[in-house]
């Protein structure tokens, strides 16, 4: 997520986060608009209308996940039992994607008030219908009905006359239901079935376990010096005591600024240790049974089971990729380190001159004052919160042509969440909302939660509802909410994932924006980041937030020289990869690690990053992408190489220029998925996509 998230589609498929139209029917098969609203579960209702989040309680969402299935179960028998020669577009493709879409929504919904109610009995009621309902999905695939009723409408005439995006979903759901087992016998489908109740059930715990991990760690004045007064004062507790919780706001600020390297350390444990060690047991069972159903399937790997109908295709040109990178960056990343153990052996502020893991946000920003003279202070005054937020909504108008508007009294599940309606071209393209600061139990990371997707039908359409879940730093009465500029590089980020929900328009409701492949997912908001690096846009918003003096070019032309060191640098690069090559490890190598200590393994990778790994720590329990990105983490460079390329476009012609934006729009961001997305690059950059961009961008000839 950036840490991001969301690839719905391996949410709603592989947890799974694997995340497909919607027609709720009423018991006597009423059509979805003639229903009467009060007649409806709250959660159910697909219109317009804002959804009413303010009435959602335990009880409604168990019955709305009860209706949902019982209706589900009756289209499943009405698709099945068509007559061979009678299949018709309307009766079992679009029946399918409408079957999809009712499970998908409420799943989707789900997971968004697990992951931000306050009330536990709220969270686990949705926790556990979302288990359901993902569940439900997951074993659609293994429907032998189903799958010949797509089998029989596929040898008719009528889907050679189709358009060619709903070619393409037929073609890709009847791939779905054979790559999931549908073959198989009966016997063998019955184990996978059993086996996928497993799965999603590990998978939801883990996340569960992440999102309700309840830690703190006291401090003294002397621990914590260094950290600015402003930043601390809210931990204070008694004299000189301070109580720090484990977030990410918190352990950021204590990393990048605590003198101390011992309260650094014992930061950074503390935060790796989240669900430790109840995520352990639950990621061996969750490796084990993900290798045997890939195996089962008859395929070497769970690797090798996922990415057969992804954009890198096999599990050998993943590693390829990201062994590539790893020989020509270590190089860099050794020269870097060494330019901070010499600075730490310089300043002399503790007695050892090891460069350990919490010492390099730490020793990078004091690098930035001493090489570059750039103080990272300095820079978040001109970031505050509510003045970024406009001028990111700013940009990305001026860009798409779209219009961002705040409304206000309408139902929300916090009282700190605010929502907005989006226009495009003056129409109204749909909501959504931002719920951007930390609270207990709440959502760890940064992410776009699909809320629901575009919907047409009887000539209506229901526009689609998104939401940025974040963990920003937050602001009190006495100090405004300061972002760095990496906070700022997120937000931009994850309002890409947002915009890309919201434009992408298909008749077909699986097509959605976040249907795309998991490996290019990431490739849109991953080129929104680089507007945060160029100071066309930045001067458009970018205020001191008690002068209003704009950023100052010289600023920006240190922040320029620094783009590879820190939050955007060589050495977070190298981190990155190290969690793709760990993620795939576990997944396409399992037989070579199996009875293997899974913490040792992660050790033992580490090494890549060139610094020693932190004793007592455990990454792998808080690292949320093991559940929803298994085998997949490595999308997030391989979109990286897209996005860089498309950028190439907007440098060529200016960052803010509206018709290359406008282009953009129209053919990447409203195809949602469409289109097979080596065809939309094409389109859009009127050539053959490379990497040339992106290893530029990281200084590697």
């Amino acid at each position: 997520m950036k840490q991001h998230f969301l690839n719905i589609n391996s949410k709603i498929f592989h947890q799974t986060k694997t995340i497909a139209t919607v027609f709720i029917l009423t018991i006597c098969s009423h059509s979805l608009f003639a229903q009467r609203p009060q007649e409806i579960n709250p959660l159910l209702i697909h219109s317009n209308a804002p959804i009413p989040f303010d009435k959602v309680n335990s009880t409604i969402i168990k019955e709305a996940a009860s209706e949902v299935l019982a209706k589900s179960d009756h289209r499943i028998k009405k698709i099945v039992s068509i007559a061979p020669g009678r299949h018709t577009f309307s009766n079992t493709l679009k029946a399918f994607d409408e079957l999809g879409y009712d499970i998908l929504d409420l799943f989707i919904k789900c997971m968004l008030i697990a992951g931000t109610y306050e009330a536990d009995s709220i969270r686990n009621a949705a926790r556990n219908e979302q288990e359901k309902l993902s569940l439900y999905r997951k074993n659609l695939y293994l429907n032998e009905g189903l799958y010949h009723a797509l089998k029989q409408y596929a040898i008719t005439a009528e889907p050679k006359k189709l358009p060619v995006h709903q070619q393409k979903y037929l073609r890709e759901s009847i791939l779905l239901f054979e790559k999931n087992g549908t073959k198989l016998d009966s016997t063998a489908r019955k184990e996978l079935k059993n086996i996928n109740q497993k799965l999603v059930s590990y998978a939801t715990q883990f996340d569960k376990n992440i999102a309700e991990s309840k830690d703190s760690v006291a401090f003294n004045e002397n621990d914590l010096t260094g950290v600015p007064d402003n930043i601390k004062e809210p931990w204070k507790r008694a004299i000189g005591n301070y109580v720090v919780y484990i977030n990410g706001p918190n352990y950021n600020d204590i990393l990048k600024y605590a003198v101390t390297g011992e309260t650094r350390r014992i930061m950074y444990v503390y935060y790796n240790n989240r669900a430790y060690p109840k995520n352990l047991g639950i990621l061996d069972s969750l490796l084990y049974y993900r290798n045997l159903y890939a195996r089962k399937l008859g395929f070497r790997s769970f690797a090798d089971y996922t990415l057969i109908d992804k954009m890198a295709a096999s599990p050998e040109n993943v590693w390829k990729f990201e062994t590539n990178l790893v020989n020509k960056l270590t190089p860099q990343v050794t020269k870097e380190l060494s330019e901070l153990r010499q600075l730490k052996s310089q300043l002399q502020l503790e007695s050892s001159d090891s460069l350990y893991v919490w010492d390099i946000a730490f020793y990078q920003n004091k690098l930035l004052d001493a090489k570059y003279k750039l103080n990272t202070d300095e820079v978040k005054q001109y970031f505050e919160m509510n003045n970024t937020l406009q001028g990111m909504f700013s940009v990305y108008e001026k860009l798409f042509n779209i219009q961002i508007k705040e409304i206000k009294s309408i139902p929300v599940w916090h009282a700190k969440v605010k929502s907005y309606e989006m226009y495009k071209d003056g129409k109204k393209s749909g909501s959504f909302y931002l719920d951007l600061y930390p609270r207990k139990n709440k959502f760890t990371h940064n992410a776009c939660f699909p809320i629901s997707f575009y919907l047409k039908a009887d000539k209506k359409e229901v526009l689609p509802v998104s939401a940025l879940v974040c963990n920003l730093p937050e602001g009190n009465a006495k100090e405004s909410s300061l972002l760095s500029h990496s906070n700022v590089i997120t937000l931009f980020h994850e309002f890409g994932h947002l915009v890309h929900s919201i434009l992408g328009r298909s008749d077909i409701a699986s097509q959605h924006s976040f249907g795309l492949k998991s490996d290019f997912i990431e490739a849109p908001s991953k080129l929104l980041e680089n507007w945060c690096w160029e100071y066309e846009p930045l001067k458009m918003f970018a205020r001191h937030y008690k002068t209003r003096e704009v950023l100052p070019e010289p600023l920006f032309n240190k922040m320029k020289q620094t783009q590879l060191v820190g939050n955007s640098g060589i050495l977070l690069t190298m981190m990155r990869l190290y969690a793709g090559i760990l993620d795939f490890t576990y997944e396409d190598k399992y037989d070579s690690i199996k009875g293997k200590d899974l913490t040792q393994v992660s050790k033992d990778l580490f090494a890549i990053t060139q610094l020693p790994f932190a004793e007592g720590s455990h990454f792998i329990c808080n690292f949320i992408h093991l559940t929803s990105y298994g085998a997949q983490y490595y999308g997030y460079m391989w979109s990286e190489v897209f996005a860089m390329d498309m950028f190439t476009s907007f440098q060529s012609r200016g960052v803010m220029n509206t018709n290359t934006g406008m282009r953009y729009r129209k053919e990447i961001l409203e195809k949602g998925a469409t289109m097979e997305e080596m065809d939309m690059l094409r389109n859009f950059l009127g050539r053959e996509p490379n990497s040339n961009a992106f290893l530029k961008s990281l200084r590697i000839q």
